[in-house]
């Protein structure tokens, strides 16, 4: 008997915010549309209820309820949505979007009514092949976490320390290493949701918000969490929240997509400009102003599809297409030759060099090497940088 397959497609940040949603995604709807199963991570809510919260920095992330229909016309099939804007307009906005998402048939995971739903796997059956999606957050302004008795979304706490690199006494203002430690309770909750997830599903899809926004460079606990995840079962991580590329690896011939950046993110208007810019000058970084509508750096264009085949035979295989935004904040394939598919390609290539991988080109998808990964261990790798986050290495030539 032969075996069966399942295409899963993944993709990063999603905000559609325009008077026809559906064009959103016509440039990229070809690659999408072979998908059993397209999964994005969702930005924004969609209602026009609720009331913003005070300590809100960037009020761009309600968009009107008909947005929805870019989801629904490109089609994906299921959003993470556990990440750090989603209460921005409180519990009835989050609640309201929730009830669309479900009542156009889009699976929701990482976020729900109570702790234990959106802690809890989302399982899909297609061609007898069981995936399971857990989907938690490391990004926590006050008050997004689900609770027992209140809706939100699944919490993964985060502690960071600073460790000065030479003796203060003798330097003063001396750099420092950032140390991020991981809740482990809340880790160990999240690794048992994985390991009883895998007890019924034949493959686990593993999706982190996570990392330092703006910087391809990892932050320590990604490896941390990204290792454990595959050991407790997960076939796949897929990471979010940097809004731009980072590192692809292969850890025990699972793979690990560190961050896949912004698939399409749109905030038309001045406000979400003031908003954005407010934290991008902490980190010495301009708003690309060629595009409207796309508060972020220049550098959170470039971004991915992860075509996936998993077969039931157990095997699993992926290429990276690479994506661009364009002037209108829509996703377009980056086609060979372009500059956009050489900003994806050397970001990808050599993110991944930088911590073991090795990426290749091939028939204009970017594929990572059956065996990438050898005896490289991220976790120590990260320890041992000198480095402060987000050192913004790979953005020093482009900022100058």
């Amino acid at each position: 008997m032969s075996p069966n397959f399942v295409k899963l497609n993944l993709v990063g940040d999603v905000q559609p915010n325009r008077a026809v949603p559906e064009t959103l995604f016509r440039h990229v709807a070809p690659l999408l549309q072979d998908g059993d199963i397209n999964v994005c991570q969702l930005e924004a809510t969609f209602s026009n209820l609720g009331t913003l919260g005070g300590q809100v920095r960037n009020p761009a992330h309600r968009v009107p309820p008909e947005n929805i229909r870019a989801l629904t016309a490109a089609p994906f099939h299921g959003v993470t949505y556990a990440g750090n804007n989603q209460l921005d307009y409180g519990v009835e906005a989050f609640n309201d979007t929730m009830d669309l998402l479900l009542k156009e048939d889009i699976f929701i995971v990482g976020a729900g009514r109570s702790l234990t739903e959106a802690t809890s796997a989302i399982v899909r059956e297609v061609n007898g092949i069981k995936i399971a999606f857990v989907n938690t957050c490391s990004i926590l302004p006050p008050g997004v976490e689900a609770t027992d008795s209140r809706s939100g979304i699944s919490p993964l706490p985060v502690k960071t320390y600073y460790d000065s690199l030479e003796k203060i006494e003798e330097q003063p203002g001396t750099p420092a290493r950032t140390v991020t430690v991981v809740d482990r309770d809340r880790l160990n909750v999240i690794l048992n949701e994985i390991k009883k997830a895998k007890e019924s599903a034949d493959f686990v899809v593993a999706s982190f918000h996570w990392g330092v926004h703006f910087t391809h460079d990892l932050a320590q606990y990604q490896a941390d969490v990204g290792y454990a995840a595959i050991d407790a079962g997960a076939d796949i991580v897929a990471g979010t929240h940097p809004h731009c590329l980072q590192a692809v690896e292969m850890y025990k011939g699972k793979p690990i997509f560190y961050s896949l950046g912004n698939f399409a993110f749109e905030q038309p208007g001045d406000i979400a400009m003031k908003g954005a810019s407010s934290y991008l000058r902490l980190y010495g970084i301009p708003a690309d102003m060629s595009v409207p509508g796309h508060p972020h750096p220049a550098h959170c264009r470039p971004s991915v599809i992860v075509k996936l085949v998993l077969s039931s035979e157990g095997s699993i295989s992926f290429d990276l297409v690479p994506t661009y935004l364009n002037e209108a904040c829509e996703p377009e394939p980056a086609l060979p030759g372009t500059i956009g598919y050489q900003k994806v390609r050397d970001l990808i290539v050599n993110l991944s060099a930088d911590i073991g991988t090795t990426v290749i080109e091939e028939d204009g998808v970017l594929r990572v090497l059956p065996n990438a990964g050898g005896d490289e261990d991220t976790r120590d790798i990260l320890r041992l940088r000198n480095i402060s986050y987000p050192s913004l290495r790979y953005l020093s030539t482009e900022l100058t």
